[in-house]
């Protein structure tokens, strides 16, 4: 008995409550979720793209290590010296810890240079720079035009939704202008 009367107190209620047919009520303010969530969405970006920028300066960083091994090499009237700068330069690219196959250029340069430093007189510096080029300095280099290239990407992509938040800020000014105009008539 209980039940039945709980249901159709709830049938009333909510019958009465209905607005009638061609009846507007003004509602509560409208929810700018669009906005809130294109907000979160922006700043989400934000921050993987904060992440993203460590990624890319220690890729930048490896390169120019790498590149200044490479520089070290072409001076062979000091072999040791050169052997030895170079070395550490590739020692400073592994501490970086680089991609996997950055890495594993730069551990192929690292021995190659290692076994080097032990008869630096008799190291072949052409081999040695090949080495350091082929092995470390090619793949750092593509990772690097990588990035740049998503990077390039992304920010075409900002720019187009730029573009449609200007085209949806235009309506909405257009609707409220409409809507403020109607109302002063």
């Amino acid at each position: 008995m209980r039940r039945l009367f709980v249901v159709l107190t709830l049938a009333a209620v909510t019958a009465f409550s209905q607005t009638p047919p061609g009846r507007r009520t003004i509602g509560p303010r409208p929810n700018f979720a669009g906005a809130e969530n294109a907000e979160m969405a922006v700043k989400q970006s934000m921050e993987r793209l904060t992440q993203e920028r460590k990624i890319f300066d220690r890729d930048t960083a490896v390169l120019g290590h790498l590149r200044t091994a490479d520089e070290a090499l072409v001076d062979n009237m000091q072999p040791s010296n050169a052997i030895q700068k170079a070395y550490e330069e590739v020692i400073e690219a592994k501490r970086l810890n680089p991609e996997f196959f950055v890495m594993q250029g730069v551990i192929a340069a690292e021995r190659e240079l290692e076994a080097a430093r032990r008869s630096p007189v008799g190291a072949d510096f052409g081999h040695l720079r090949t080495v350091v080029r082929n092995e470390a300095l090619g793949p750092a280099t593509r990772a690097v035009i990588r990035n740049a290239q998503r990077l390039q990407e992304e920010t075409v992509a900002w720019m187009k939704v730029q573009e449609l938040i200007a085209a949806h800020v235009r309506t909405l000014s257009d609707i409220a202008s409409q809507s403020l105009q109607a109302s002063q008539k």
